[in-house]
């Protein structure tokens, strides 16, 4: 007995906010002519002229920016589009600068909420229409992996035809590996594999066929799909490192009351400089009703705070367990918890895994 499918003619949403994978030349015919950003679908598919034959729509952000420029307010924007042609498609393409694409798959993972379809953020290291570009394949196997989506029964379908399962998470496709958006990081700024997921395994992986890693996967949610809003990102991130001058972090918070959240970049397993001077400054930001989240300047391990006499301290005064979040995680996760919660229940949700962020 056969199972039974989904029917696959709904379309795929492409959604542009700018970055090398979708600039242009200036004069379409002139290969050296200088780099801008494209205005439409037709101008990122010029030298592809069969991408007009596959089931995408496209829809492009208000501003078309580098993506050292991205903000809050387009991340607001691309949830809104989401939202409100959520329903029409069957998945979305986000096209990304490399820069800040993780920060963006992570407050998204945060921000679509009950998510249960596949948004793939993707970009490229060399613009789409140069020779040797890799935004050609980056986007063509973003949208199969997609495409190929389909609900099966329980029973074990016999096709030809390759089949993959639905992705209810936000990922990011880079090269040949399809990762968790909130485990990803830019780890190379000019290699193809430029990609990492250094904490968490990859969801899937792209050869001459695309296997997807069903038990990495998040559970398909059985709530409403709903977007929330509601960011607050008076949040600011700092490196501990040798000669660390914790005076100069003090008048921060001195002068600026707004900020709300500090992410702390401390050494290994979570360790900080120990001297008087630093823990006090610690306590006095605490004490202001500062939260503060230690994660490792590590790429791959976790905080253990406890551990050593140089982290058990910390706990002692206040400071939150970032465990294995990465960077980027960690500070959307901070703007989009102070945005709906008081002290006391923000830290009690940093520490919670809420979209797959984090392992304890």
């Amino acid at each position: 007995m056969g199972c039974m499918k989904e029917q696959r003619s709904q379309k795929i949403l492409v959604i542009n906010t700018g970055g090398t994978i979708s600039m242009v030349h200036s004069d379409k015919d002139d290969n050296k002519s200088a780099l801008k950003p494209s205005s439409s679908w037709e101008e990122v598919i010029y030298n592809y002229q069969f991408l007009k034959d596959m089931k995408v729509d496209y829809v492009q952000t208000s501003k078309i920016i580098d993506s050292s420029d991205m903000n809050y307010e387009i991340w607001l924007e691309i949830g809104k589009i989401i939202e409100e042609n959520y329903d029409k498609y069957k998945g979305f393409v986000i096209l990304h600068g490399t820069d800040t694409m993780s920060y963006t798959a992570s407050v998204l993972s945060f921000m679509l909420k009950n998510l249960g379809k596949t948004v793939i953020l993707t970009g490229a290291q060399r613009p789409i229409q140069e020779i040797r570009s890799d935004g050609l394949q980056n986007l063509l196997t973003s949208i199969e992996i997609i495409e190929k989506q389909t609900q099966v029964n329980s029973e074990i379908c016999n096709s030809e035809n390759e089949i993959l399962p639905v992705i209810p998470e936000v990922c990011v496709f880079f090269r040949d590996h399809l990762f968790r958006g909130n485990r990803s990081r830019k780890l190379d700024s000019t290699n193809y594999f430029g990609f990492s997921s250094p904490n968490y395994l990859p969801l899937g992986q792209a050869g001459s066929k695309i296997k997807i890693y069903e038990n990495r996967l998040l559970s398909k949610p059985e709530g409403k799909f709903y977007v929330d809003y509601k960011i607050n990102p008076n949040v600011l991130m700092m490196d501990v490192f040798p000669g660390f001058n914790p005076k100069i972090l003090k008048r921060i918070f001195q002068d600026d009351d707004s900020i709300k959240g500090l992410v702390l970049r401390t050494y290994g397993s979570g360790n900080t400089p120990q001297n008087k001077e630093f823990l006090e400054t610690i306590k006095y930001i605490i004490d202001m009703g500062v939260i503060i989240l230690n994660v490792t300047q590590c790429t791959v391990g976790s905080v253990e705070m406890g551990l050593y006499e140089s982290n058990a301290i910390l706990t002692e005064l206040g400071v939150v367990n970032g465990y294995d979040m990465t960077p980027e995680a960690a500070i959307t996760k901070f703007m989009c918890l102070l945005g709906k919660y008081d002290v006391e229940k923000v830290k009690e949700r940093l520490v919670m895994n809420i979209a797959g962020e984090l392992t304890k």
